[in-house]
């Protein structure tokens, strides 16, 4: 009888550890994607050839923080009067130092003072947190050659 009830009492707590390791703890789980509060540029901003892009936004997620990535590229409808341009893209990925919930982000980028398409240009924001959830925000902003007339 001391050995049934010493088998019955390791079968219940074997069973009671075995459906406690195996349980769903979705908790645990961070699934909420990251925040972007892109202050500067504005939408719509005129930046001239050679000018320096000033990039601040302020980065939120719940848990933590782990990359944000800069993309410009151009946007326009393929009108230039000038041949010898190229259509100008800039990309830059950083990694946000560990521990960050919250982080305020600056970045300059020095865009090119001849060479290059004018016109308009999408500027992206990609953030990724730790655990892999993505959020990305874009704004249009024209770049624009001192001496060209329109």
């Amino acid at each position: 009888m001391k050995n049934s009830i010493l088998k019955y009492t390791f079968i219940s707590i074997a069973s009671l550890l075995f459906t406690t390791s195996c349980s769903d703890d979705d908790t645990s789980l961070d699934t909420t994607k990251p925040e972007i509060n892109l202050i500067s540029p504005k939408d719509d901003a005129h930046i001239h050839l050679g000018d320096v892009i000033n990039i601040e936004a302020i980065l939120k997620d719940n848990v933590e923080l782990g990359s944000v990535k800069v993309d410009i590229h151009y946007a326009g409808d393929g009108h230039q009067h000038r041949s010898a341009n190229v259509n100008w893209e800039y990309n830059k990925e950083e990694v946000i130092p560990s521990g960050q919930k919250e982080y305020a982000y600056t970045h300059k980028v020095q865009v090119p003072s001849e060479g290059i398409t004018d016109g308009h240009y999408h500027l992206g924001l990609y953030l990724i947190d730790k655990a892999g959830n993505q959020s990305q925000t874009f704004i249009e902003i024209d770049i624009v050659d001192h001496d060209h007339q329109h």
